[in-house]
């Protein structure tokens, strides 16, 4: 039995976060149980090419460029945003299946269509809180039937079948940047994303580095890498109860408290065998009322540049998007490619919903071979650059994932993840002994889950501080 006063399941920017608050007030007895081969959790950053430049697998900006945002804040200390970069989608090439771009002014019509019903959605949240006094979610294909009612008004238009493959191309946008099929992500606000004001920068030298200045922050040794939890034990009304942790190699720990940090995919597979006793049943309700995720990365490196001379991103304006369970058109799922800014010979592709998890079942060269022959239609070029080399991300099959982001759905409650995130405590002593943090208890990204390990954290140092007074 291995003895220790705070364990943190998973080594994420969550666990990490965690981990160094409690360093720095003093509490140095930790550990951190990762279960697979590295740190990170869902901020993965690789090389590709000789470039020396990297690429982002998992998360790939900082949302909300401010020093309110947590992990801004430490990119900005450390140097990370030089040079910095905005991501600009309004500059992007709306290209149509036979190779020919839609002119501008009706991609801005179309564009101006979609925020309208925006709003739409908008005045209809805040109309039914005020109806039924409590907010409510509302699903996103919501959107879908707004922009066709809105078309509607617009069907003497010469360039209406423009517009809709330009409102094709925006709700798989939306499918990829809230995580999933329409059908089954809700809203509770404005977008179920709760970031600061500032837009959305690149970290041009990698993510890790902000996790390295993390990990310096930390003692030698204190992550123990392949030691997947399969138990934690935290039951009894004993007053200086310990908690129990098992894992997949053995090792048996005692400790005070936990800090959990698995993805919410994660979770809702194991919670029913993580927990003895089984956790409350309105924290499961919540575990099982979240969405995860289906997103997915396409890098494509080619000899050459494909985007030159403009770089500019490509936007497929598919004719029509409807995938009906039919694996073979996962492709439709694609809202197209960024070009990698610091690579210009790469470019990044974006695969959200039943199309990102059926591409996790094709061969690399497979999905390559398939992304060339669309970029070659939709950018209406026989001659492009051979492929060099392709990376692609499976999230959905990582069996510590289980998926990409979190999303809110409309089996959700408002305040059911404040709930979640409120620690298990001893019934005795109100220890806390079981604290869970990650991006899913708050819906902000990889701020959200710093601070909300930050949090954790917090509670059990407050219950040192406060039982001494």
């Amino acid at each position: 039995m291995i003895s220790t006063k705070v364990l943190v399941v998973g080594a994420g920017i969550a666990g990490l976060s965690a981990a160094c608050l409690l360093q720095e007030a003093g509490i140095t007895d930790v550990v951190i149980l990762e279960a697979s081969d590295r740190i990170g959790g869902r901020i993965h950053t690789v090389m590709l090419g000789d470039d020396g430049m990297p690429i982002e697998m998992g998360a790939n900006w900082i949302h909300g460029c401010s020093l309110d945002n947590s992990v801004f804040a430490i990119a900005d200390q450390i140097g990370a945003i030089t040079p910095y970069r905005l991501i600009n989608r309004a500059s992007s090439r709306f290209m149509r299946e036979d190779g020919s771009e839609i002119e501008r002014e009706t991609v801005l019509k179309a564009y101006y269509m979609y925020k309208t019903v925006e709003r739409e959605m908008h005045d209809m949240m805040r109309q039914l809180k005020a109806e039924s006094g409590k907010q409510q979610f509302i699903p996103l294909n919501h959107y879908r039937r707004l922009l066709e009612k809105e078309r509607d008004l617009q069907k003497t238009d010469n360039n209406i079948e423009d517009i809709i493959r330009v409102h094709n191309a925006l709700l798989n946008y939306v499918r990829f940047h809230e995580g999933n099929e329409l059908e089954e992500v809700a809203w509770e606000g404005g977008s179920m994303w709760a970031i600061p004001e500032g837009g959305d920068v690149h970290l041009p030298y990698g993510y890790h580095q902000v996790l390295q200045y993390l990990v310096r922050k930390l003692p030698v040794n204190l992550v123990k890498l392949n030691s997947a939890v399969v138990k934690i034990a935290y039951g009894g009304n004993v007053r200086n109860k310990k908690v129990h942790v098992n894992t997949t190699n053995g090792e048996q720990y005692e400790t005070d408290h936990v800090v959990i940090t698995c993805s919410i995919g994660y979770l809702k597979k194991h919670c029913n065998s993580l927990f003895e006793p089984p956790l409350h049943m309105e924290k499961v309700r919540t575990i099982n009322s979240m969405g995860m995720g289906r997103v997915n990365k396409i890098f494509l490196q080619f000899e050459s540049p494909v985007t030159s001379p403009s770089f500019k991103n490509i936007v497929f304006a598919w004719n029509d998007t409807d995938v009906k369970q039919d694996k073979s058109a996962w492709f439709k799922r694609i809202f197209g490619f960024d070009q990698v800014f610091t690579k210009d010979n790469t470019i990044l592709g974006w695969v959200a919903g039943e199309g990102a998890e059926y591409m996790e079942d094709l061969s690399d060269e497979e999905i390559g071979n398939t992304c060339v022959k669309i970029l070659k239609q939709f950018m209406g070029r026989a001659d492009l650059p051979r492929l060099k080399a392709i990376r692609v991300s499976r999230w959905c099959s990582n069996p510590y994932t289980l998926g990409s982001y979190s999303h809110q759905t409309a089996r959700l409650t408002p305040g059911e993840q404040e709930d979640l995130a409120r620690p298990v405590r001893c019934p005795l002593s109100k220890k806390p002994l079981l604290m869970f943090a990650g991006e899913a208890l708050v819906n902000a990204c990889t701020q959200g889950a710093r601070d909300s390990g930050l949090r954790a954290a917090s509670s059990i140092i407050q219950h040192y501080t406060t039982s001494k007074l």
